[in-house]
């Protein structure tokens, strides 16, 4: 958990600034709407391919590397989309592979945590949020594509800053807070774990902003926006700088409590109508929570697991005793 000052670990020479462009975006629309930024990791050999191919060999073993091949369309689930094996091969043919790497924590590297600690640095500074109070989990992941790569529609419970480096992708992004487009069940579901649990619709598409990014732009998308992403004619090289915020796991804690109480057969209420019922559902949830967690899913999903881990003993004792 990110409880002190951030220190950067001055190991590359990084350009000064990074984000290029300090707009009343930052400020304004953080974490509320996505905006357009510009920065200047263009060229940056962090992000050249035998760069990235060495990268690969370092997380690989640490299991924080995967690959998958392209979908044809972005209502695909992550389950339906196959693996693609072996990664350094994929990685070195990216432009025929018709394939997508995704480097998570390649902050491992101290190259790349020195990137990241910079880029935390810039945004605390341009957002006026004091992100190393409020962050309690940060993570640097690169995603190398192949052209025409389809990145299906999802939600994610980090706060991302894209930044395109090479190529060209469209970035599809909807509105988190319209119900029509995701609903209080998906997000309730997504919180227990289940990472597929948006579902795209096709007579959504003409609520979301399409977003062209080239190299040296990038996009800003707020917690839970859904959003899906298609590469242009080059392969993609991209940048995520991801972080969850307090304030976001604490509204995580509410909708994982709102699954259980609808599975009930009541009809709970949404976060932000009532701080008392807010507040009750976070403490229940809370008390259980691992103080130091180790991982993304343990800042997230801690709690509730720990709270309904008796109950699904119990579900596969009984489902064992009937075989």
């Amino acid at each position: 958990m990110s409880s002190s000052p951030i220190v950067l670990q001055p190991t590359l020479t990084l350009p000064e600034p990074i984000i290029a462009a300090d707009t009343p975006d930052f400020r304004d629309k953080f974490n509320h709407s996505p905006f357009m930024f510009s920065h200047n990791l263009v060229g940056h050999p962090l992000f050249e391919i035998p760069r990235l191919v060495e990268l690969a060999n370092t997380l690989f073993p640490k299991g924080q590397i995967f690959s998958f091949g392209s979908g044809n369309s972005p209502g695909l689930k992550w389950g339906q989309i196959p693996n693609r094996k072996p990664i350094v091969e994929v990685l070195s043919h990216i432009g025929e592979s018709d394939s997508c790497v995704m480097f998570k924590s390649a902050h491992i590297d101290p190259e790349y945590k020195a990137l990241l600690d910079k880029t935390l640095i810039e945004l605390e500074d341009i957002t006026s949020v004091p992100l190393h109070r409020e962050m309690t989990w940060s993570i640097a992941t690169i995603i190398v594509s192949s052209p025409h790569v389809i990145t299906p529609y999802h939600i994610d419970h980090d706060c991302n800053f894209l930044f395109q480096i090479h190529g060209e992708k469209d970035v599809h992004l909807f509105d988190q807070n319209d119900r029509s487009v995701l609903t209080e069940e998906e997000i309730e579901r997504f919180y227990l774990g289940h990472i597929s649990s948006a579902n795209y619709r096709e007579e959504n598409q003409n609520k979301a902003s399409v977003n062209h990014l080239v190299p040296g732009k990038g996009i800003h998308h707020p917690v839970l926006a859904p959003h899906w992403v298609r590469n242009k004619d080059s392969y993609s090289v991209s940048l995520s700088i991801n972080f969850c915020l307090r304030t976001c796991d604490l509204q995580a804690r509410i909708y994982q409590v709102n699954h259980y109480l609808r599975q009930l057969g009541m009809l709970p209420t949404p976060p932000g109508k009532s701080a008392l019922r807010d507040k009750t559902k976070i403490i229940a949830v809370e008390m259980f929570s691992k103080r130091k967690p180790e991982n993304h899913d343990e800042v997230v999903r801690s709690g509730i697991k720990r709270i309904t881990a008796p109950v699904k003993l119990l579900q596969q004792v009984v489902r064992s005793l009937k075989r």
